[in-house]
């Protein structure tokens, strides 16, 4: 900061510009001389001047050409200019005027006079300094504010502008300043709120926050503006100005959107998730918030789960260092349990699935109830597991009904050829009983393995439970008695009906010895339709009609362990000797092999309820109600081709067959098969094919044979079906079979009824 004042007299006399130091000097200020026009503006140029005493006439370049050049030049335009002259024209000093001089002093001057004028002026000077600091301190300060800022005048014209203003919405100083608000950028700025603001709540405030403007800008797109206004009277040389602070909102209302956005999609998720869902606070784990599956799960309202822990809500997991498994949480973001049980509120306990999910301010831990799942792994486990024991039990069942069938068909040739009164028949007879009981394990074997024949035809089965009750009566004694409950409806199956009967006969078999004291047996039909809850529940079944068979008994009931293990092969509650463990068994393979289902209830002490589901039809056949024995056929004397690849069932067919009349041709394998019967296709009138053989199968040499005579009648024989598909395409084409080992007087009478057919 200057100590004093610079005044610049410029005379071409030099005694003049001696006479003005010696009189303005003693007063503190700082002198300058120049003795022409152009030592004046280079003086200008190169000094900071205060006030410029001027004489009008010089040489060269005169006093009003020197006060044009300074007024022009930005850098001395402001400077105080006193204008020293002898002339006193009116027109000189209105030229004067005109060029920018501030006040004359006439010469020769009075001292006093000279002096109040500078002083007069150097005061104005400091004055207008003043305001000019505070104006360059001012837009300082306006410029470094973030925000764009604008200053408007009372007509609402732009003052001022921060550079922020002009980098935001992207115009220029030239385009802005002066110019009415509404008009700027092409009248971008012509905003019905923006003139609400300024035209109707200004003029009764003074000032007004957070003004929510929202705008497209042709140069910026779409923005939210909030506008803070304040009115400021005597700025600036104005009598109020207006400033406007524009702080754009844009993104931070977009960022509140999307956070709104989100927590409603997260409470929804929350709300609606089928898991159950509590949040915990991290430094002790207790509840602060549970879902409504939640609720649901644990059987606690969300009111009584919050400042609990899970433990306290039955949840069987050991969280009593909560810190620690934070620490945990934190690195991994995820912590899985698996298999964990939960006592809800009504003391059931179901298993869960459990993970904790870190979410910054809280821990989320979701729940979901696996115990349906659970029950299903273990229901698939035991069907693959009764799948393995049916396959193995029906290659044992294979093998051995073709032993068993030389035992029974040589037993009766042999029995037939004896006395009755031969000593040895005895022997004989017990043969046989025994080769009955094996055959019958090995059909059982076969049942449970779903590899036996059927022949399924209509059944009534409210029918068929009608005549069952009748024999159940004389089986299981006086002692226990015996009720039925038969639905009104019709109950129609396609079943074979022996082979349902068999079951019924094991279960009640079963009830009887479960109740030696006496109780009750039911037995009761209904007509169902399964849905997709009851397979949700069940963990089978296919939607649709169901015929439902129950029997009931009052006797022993079962433990849970045992249920799981009664429809396995060899499985018996039994004392050794008193059950083979094969009847649950046969049962299970029965129904399965109908695409039924059958469960079993019970508790101890509290009895069993066996529940069998078979597929109802509509009654379109005429039903089947009972089936009579035939009697043993009259003898026959067709031939007959059999191929047989066991030598041993092939000699006794043949020596059965031979024995009642008919004529035989024997083949070894399906390739001899066909040869023999070229050979002879004109005496044959029947063939008998095992279904299985070497080098072609009996379905192979049967179409080979039908090519050459479509009308050959066919029978197959087999101990075992290894292609059930195969099998029930040939039950629908018409073809006959004979399940191994058969006993002579069956086999005659099959072959009789194929060949009169």
């Amino acid at each position: 900061m200057k100590d004093k004042p610079v005044i610049l007299v410029v005379d071409d006399q030099p005694q003049n510009n001696e006479l003005l130091e010696a009189h303005l000097a003693p007063q503190g200020y700082e002198i300058v001389k120049a003795a022409s026009g152009e030592e004046a503006l280079e003086k200008l140029s190169n000094n900071q001047i205060d006030l410029v005493l001027l004489d009008v006439m010089m040489p060269k370049m005169d006093g009003f050409e020197v006060l044009k050049k300074l007024r022009a030049d930005k850098k001395t335009r402001l400077i105080p200019v006193v204008m020293l002259t002898v002339l006193n024209e009116t027109e000189d000093r209105v030229k004067a005027l005109e060029a920018g001089c501030d006040d004359f002093i006439s010469k020769p001057f009075d001292r006093h006079e000279l002096l109040v004028r500078v002083k007069s002026l150097l005061r104005i000077k400091s004055l207008h300094d003043e305001v000019d600091e505070a104006r360059e301190y001012a837009e300082n300060i306006i410029n470094t504010v973030r925000e764009p800022l604008i200053a408007l005048d009372q007509d609402l014209r732009v003052v001022t502008a921060s550079r922020s203003f002009y980098e935001v919405f992207k115009v220029k100083p030239e385009e802005t300043v002066g110019q009415l608000i509404y008009d700027l950028g092409d009248k971008q700025w012509n905003i019905p709120k923006l003139r609400e603001l300024l035209e109707t709540i200004l003029p009764y405030q003074t000032s007004f926050d957070n003004y929510e403007v929202e705008h497209d800008f042709a140069t910026i797109g779409r923005r939210i503006m909030l506008l803070n206004a304040q009115q400021i009277h005597r700025v600036w040389g104005k009598k109020m100005i207006i400033l406007l602070a524009i702080e754009d909102s844009t993104e931070r209302k977009r960022l509140e959107d999307l956070l709104a956005e989100s927590e409603e999609r997260y409470r929804r998720i929350f709300e609606t998730a089928n898991d159950g869902i509590v949040l915990l606070e991290k430094r002790e784990g207790n509840i602060t918030n549970a879902n409504p599956a939640a609720e649901k799960m644990f059987g606690y309202s969300e009111e009584e789960c919050l400042g609990k822990n899970l433990q306290d809500i039955g949840v069987s997991l050991d969280m009593s260092d909560f810190p620690t498994i934070m620490q945990t949480l934190n690195k991994s973001g995820i912590i899985n349990y698996d298999d964990v049980q939960v006592k809800t509120k009504s003391g059931q306990y179901i298993d869960t699935d459990i993970y904790l999910v870190d979410r910054a301010r809280l821990a989320q831990c979701n729940i979901r109830d696996v115990t349906g799942r659970k029950k299903l792994e273990e229901q698939l486990l035991q069907a693959q597991k009764m799948e393995a024991i049916g396959l193995l039990a029906g290659g044992i069942a294979h093998d051995f009904n073709n032993i068993l069938q030389a035992i029974v068909g040589y037993g009766y040739l042999l029995q037939e050829d004896m006395r009755s009164d031969d000593p040895l028949r005895e022997n004989v007879d017990q043969i046989l009983v025994s080769a009955d009981r094996a055959a019958e394990v090995t059909h059982s074997l076969l049942a449970f393995s779903r590899k036996q024949i059927l022949n399924p035809k209509p059944i009534d089965i409210n029918g068929m439970m009608m005549r069952f009750e009748k024999l159940l009566s004389r089986l299981i004694g006086e002692d226990i008695v015996l009720s039925a409950n038969l639905t009104d409806k019709d109950v129609i199956s396609m079943a074979d009906a022996g082979q349902i009967e068999q079951v019924l006969m094991n279960l009640a078999t079963n009830a009887r010895d479960a109740m030696p004291r006496g109780g009750r047996l039911t037995l009761d039909t209904q007509l169902v339709e399964l849905d997709d809850t009851f397979i949700r529940d069940h963990g089978y079944g296919e939607p649709g009609m169901f015929a439902v068979i129950s029997v009931s008994d009052t006797g022993s009931g079962m433990e849970k362990d045992t249920m799981a293990k009664i429809f396995e092969p060899f499985f018996t509650t039994k004392e050794v000797g008193k059950g083979t463990g094969l009847g649950l068994a046969m049962a299970y393979g029965i129904i399965k092999q109908h695409n039924g289902y059958i469960n079993v209830y019970s508790e101890p002490e509290k009895g069993t309820t066996f529940r069998i589901y078979l597929p109802a039809i509509k009654a379109t056949e005429e039903v089947i109600v009972a089936t009579a024995i035939e009697p043993l056929p009259s003898q026959g004397n067709e031939t007959i081709l059999v191929a047989e690849d066991d030598s041993t069932v092939r000699k006794l067919f043949s020596r059965v067959l031979q024995a009642y009349g008919y004529k035989v041709i024997l083949a070894e394998d399906g390739e001899e098969a066909i040869k023999k019967f070229m050979d002879n296709k004109d005496k044959i009138q029947l063939v008998m094919l095992d279904l299985i053989m070497p080098k072609k199968s009996g379905k192979e040499v049967c179409d080979e044979i039908k090519r050459m005579r479509p009308d050959m009648k066919t029978l197959f024989s087999s101990g075992y079906t290894a292609d059930r598909m195969d099998k029930d395409s040939m039950l629908k084409e018409g073809f006959d079979f004979i399940m191994k080992p058969v006993s002579p007087k069956n086999l005659l009478r099959k072959i009789r009824e194929v060949l009169d057919k």
